[in-house]
């Protein structure tokens, strides 16, 4: 039977379409598969950042510098080691905070390079990792260089990077800013005293209020107060030696809140101090501390005997040093009961 002119046109309409889909797939396929190659070929080119342990631990030289425009913070942060400890070469000679500059060695190891923003310079002021508005780490061994970074925007596809002899945009997983972007006082090693309670055997206090002298007896504390000019030491009356443990816990791990470079010790009460408070050790060692004008807030001025660093306390810490008599007192009962008492010519209720 003949087919109608109508039904060809339908016949060959579909073998068109069904060789259109087959092409289609097969362009579909190849794109994807075009798609996989250059993916594979894209993770191949990725800067590999595979630091081990051992080349972390031979890295004696630590260079971080911020954008000039990052308020507050050090433009340049140099850390050196000599011998097994951390020292800050720069913005000022000064013993490192260990545990920030490990920590900060550390992250290297977790650093992971997972794409390619840009493959070229054109884009390194548009993500932020150019020489001007990058945050520069230079990790050094001796003369060999293990890690040269330029950290920019971060982001949700990661943090901007660029690698030093490397021309390109990356994208990086396991970067903490906090651990490279620290204020300089979070560089320095802020531990002022360090001593268990127990080891305390005398303390004493000299300021406007008069010398207290507090010395321990076996497990018993005993107290004297002598006035600016009054006679000799006496008996501190209703002397609480709790006080005396609350005063140990405040400066058995006392640490500067901060410290100053552009204050000189007579315009801040130091040249002159207020207050001075040595805590003596069963071992004949001694924790002096001298305080004095307040600071910012409730702080004060502060320096440590043997240390040339101008520091702020607390005022939990530093109260003890400028206090009166009645902060190791107990309580007057006597003066309490008179207080209530009704006065001549009041009725009792």
């Amino acid at each position: 039977m003949a087919i109608s002119t109508d039904k060809k046109l339908y016949i060959a309409i579909g073998v068109l379409v069904l060789a259109g889909g087959a092409v289609y797939l097969q362009n579909q396929n190849q794109s994807k598969e075009a798609e996989a190659h250059s993916q594979v070929d894209q993770a191949k080119n990725l800067p590999k950042l595979e630091l081990k342990d051992e080349q972390l631990k031979k890295v004696d030289r630590v260079t971080i510098t911020q954008p000039a425009g990052d308020a507050g913070l050090p433009t340049e942060v140099v850390l050196v080691k000599k011998g097994e400890e951390w020292e800050l070469e720069k913005p000022v000679a000064a013993k490192a905070n260990q545990a920030n500059v490990k920590s900060l060695i550390d992250n290297l190891k977790t650093l992971k390079v997972t794409d390619v923003i840009n493959p070229d310079a054109s884009a390194y002021a548009k993500y932020k990792v150019s020489d001007d508005t990058a945050l520069h780490a230079v990790f050094k061994a001796g003369s060999d260089t293990v890690a040269d970074y330029y950290f920019g925007e971060g982001g949700s596809r990661g943090q901007m990077t660029r690698f030093a002899g490397k021309d390109g945009v990356f994208a990086v997983d396991g970067y903490s800013s906090f651990l490279y972007s620290r204020d300089l006082k979070d560089w320095r090693d802020r531990e002022i005293f360090k001593f268990e309670e127990k080891d305390a055997t005398a303390v004493e206090i000299e300021n406007e209020n008069g010398v207290f002298s507090f010395e321990k007896s076996g497990d018993t504390w005993a107290a004297k107060f002598k006035k600016p000019k009054g006679a000799a030491a006496a008996k501190l009356d209703r002397f609480d030696s709790a006080k005396i443990e609350d005063l140990l816990r405040a400066y058995k791990a006392l640490s500067a809140n901060d410290f100053t470079q552009d204050k000189k010790p007579e315009d801040i009460g130091l040249a002159t101090p207020k207050a001075k408070l040595t805590i003596t050790m069963k071992d004949g060692g001694k924790k002096t501390l001298y305080v004095g004008d307040k600071a910012e807030g409730s702080d004060r001025y502060a320096k440590a005997e043997g240390s040339d660093a101008i520091i702020t306390v607390s005022s939990f810490a530093a109260d003890w040093a400028t206090a009166e008599p009645s902060k190791f007192q107990k309580p007057d009962d006597k003066k309490d009961k008179d207080k209530d008492k009704p006065k001549a010519g009041e009725d009792a209720e």
